[in-house]
């Protein structure tokens, strides 16, 4: 465009323009008024949501579950010491083994009520303080859990420049442009990436690799907001996104030839439509519109049941309010009951084995 403008082919140039001299644009095209402000950033395909099984340990933090570790390990050696030098009045509890008063604290633990209570007064001091603790840490556990359970997690992935360099990802563009502005980049990860730039013509082919994860697409703010939102799910659910540095800010302007005299005229039309608010009202409809084309070409009778068997995407679309737990949802538990099932056979393999061995 910027050639057939510069060759007098066309009178006037309507797109991102950039108001630039790079490769000396500015000998060959001139440019109207401002109409707004861009800059580059970069498009990927937004990240898998974290496995369902991991919800269960995501209501409390790792130094929390160290705390719980902690307590659960020290309650039983206590509860077994307290019981074994009781010597004002006679303990059943210390009749038991070490491992009996560990599975009881730790039944006490998973709020289970046990057959054996302690006669000793600083036993049943320590035991209320103990479900005191309990019964505060599993509500807040169960609480949250709720919220972890429904909720579809995506990790945070690349974010900044210097995560998009140090990653394997390829960089591809429409035409050398972007390319040409990376490497002349102050940054040093943007001039890095220059060497991973790929210049295509075919958007299609550029979002194809997007979709399989080969690479990042480089363009304009604004012109990836449009196509980002175009390639979502039947819904609305984006299935790209925008990394969120960006770098070179630019003026944008329609291109005209040098020395136009339609230049005078463009500026005046683009001070009226800048200042009544037509550009950004114009943006959102087709915003708008690309999401409704996009919904409508991909109603087919896959999607509509993806639709039925996806929870998150019916509370996205305002299906359905209430979301019901499905085996997905609670995956994890049903993980921690087989990993319980092997433990406990291989338990008593091990106790078999060595009742023959003792036998012989």
């Amino acid at each position: 465009m910027v050639g057939m403008l510069g060759r007098g082919v066309g009178d006037i140039g309507v797109a991102n323009f950039y108001i630039t001299a790079l490769e000396g644009r500015r000998e060959f095209t001139d440019y109207s008024t401002p109409f707004g402000q861009e800059e580059s950033c970069f498009l990927l395909r937004k990240e898998a949501p974290s496995p369902r099984w991991q919800s269960l340990a995501l209501p409390f933090t790792g130094d929390t579950w160290l705390g719980i570790l902690v307590v659960v390990s020290l309650m039983g050696p206590i509860f077994y010491c307290l019981a074994s030098f009781s010597t004002t009045r006679k303990e059943s509890l210390a009749e038991h083994s070490l491992v009996f008063t560990s599975l009881y604290t730790i039944g006490v633990t998973l709020r289970v009520s046990r057959p054996f209570l302690p006669n000793h007064p600083s036993l049943q001091v320590f035991l209320v303080f103990l479900w005191l603790y309990v019964i505060i840490v599993t509500v807040a556990y169960c609480a949250n859990l709720t919220a972890f359970l429904t909720v579809e997690r995506v990790p945070e992935g690349i974010t900044s420049l210097q995560e998009l360099y140090n990653s394997p990802l390829l960089v591809y563009g429409q035409g050398p442009f972007f390319g040409d502005n990376m490497a002349e980049a102050k940054n040093q990860y943007v001039k890095g990436l220059a060497d991973r730039f790929f210049a295509m013509s075919n958007i299609e082919e550029i979002y194809k690799k997007l979709i399989s994860g080969y690479g990042v697409y480089i363009s304009s703010r604004n012109h990836l907001v449009y196509t980002g939102s175009s390639y979502a799910s039947s819904v609305g659910v984006p299935t790209l996104r925008i990394i969120p540095e960006c770098f070179q800010p630019f003026n944008v302007a329609i291109g005209l030839q040098s020395h136009s005299p339609l230049k005078r005229y463009f500026d005046t039309a683009v001070l009226w439509l800048t200042e009544g608010g037509f550009l950004h009202h114009w943006f959102d409809e087709t915003l708008l519109q690309a999401r409704i084309y996009r919904m409508s070409e991909k109603e087919t009778e896959e999607e509509d049941k993806n639709i039925k068997g996806n929870a998150k995407e019916k509370e996205f679309s305002g299906i359905q309010k209430n979301i019901a737990l499905t085996v997905e949802h609670i995956q994890g538990t049903f993980m921690i009951l087989g990993i319980g099932c092997g433990i406990s056979y291989l338990a008593f393999i091990i106790e078999c084995s060595a009742v023959t061995l003792l036998r012989k």
